[in-house]
Order: structure tokens, then sequence, then C-alpha cells
């Protein structure tokens, strides 16, 4: 099928006298083609912005946002829960999906949280080694 310009070009060309075997060793296209659109140049194809395909995902949104806001980001674990769902769809649909959600959860500001002194402690719970009771000293 020829584009739109290419319809122009062989008709421009057709005029200036070239045979449709010549034409199509110019063109590249089937001498049959280049035939069709010289007898019905209005017949040139029509092209224009496509539908987007709905994403296998779509259904599964809503719960999706639910378990964002739960605090579920890893998506090995949202894959799971939505194959028990009856999701049909990859990995990467999803993992494509939540790019942009981790990116716009990331910009969010944090709130500081302060308290008065001595109203609250800090514990680091990270292993410093071990006492036993003849280790005093």
């Amino acid at each position: 099928m020829l584009r739109g310009r290419d319809v122009d070009e062989v008709i421009e060309l057709k005029r200036q006298g070239l045979s449709i075997r010549k034409i199509s060793h110019l063109t590249g296209y089937d001498r049959k083609t280049i035939r069709r659109y010289l007898s019905a140049p209005e017949a040139r194809p029509v092209y224009g912005p496509r539908r987007s395909a709905v994403s296998m995902l779509e259904p599964f949104k809503d719960y999706l946002t639910e378990r964002l806001r739960a605090g579920v980001w890893n998506a090995v674990v949202l894959l799971r829960e939505l194959r028990e769902r009856g999701y049909q769809g990859s990995y990467t649909i999803l993992k494509d999906w939540l790019h942009p959600q981790r990116e716009q959860a990331s910009c969010l500001a944090v709130q500081r949280f302060e308290t008065p002194p001595g109203k609250q402690a800090q514990v680091d719970w990270g292993h410093l080694g071990c006492l036993s009771q003849g280790d005093r000293g």
C-alpha cells in the first residue's frame, strides 16, 4: 500500500511520461499497485492516529492503587496477587506501570515529626557483639 506522498510521486512520474514498469523499478512498488493508484488516485490511504490498546492491567489498576497505598511496592508480590485474581499479563507490563508510580511517590514531601526532648528515643538494633559474665571489666 502506498503512502499519500508516494501516490503523488507516482502520479508525477506518470505525468512526466514514465512507464508503469519504470515507475515500479524507481519506487520499489509492484506494477499492479502502481496501476491501481494511477487508475483511482482518490483511493489513497488515509492514516490517522491509532486508538490506544486497552492494557491487560486496566481491570486491576484500582486494586494495585489500593495495594500501593498499603505500602506494597514489590512487583513480584503484586504479580503473584494479580495472578490469583485472574491477571494474564506479563511481569514487564506491571513493572512498566509501576515505574512512574514509584517516581511520583518519591516526589512526595515528607513531613518532619518532632517531639520535645525526653519524649522519644531512638534505638539502633544493630549487632555490636556479645558480653558474657566474665567479660565485665
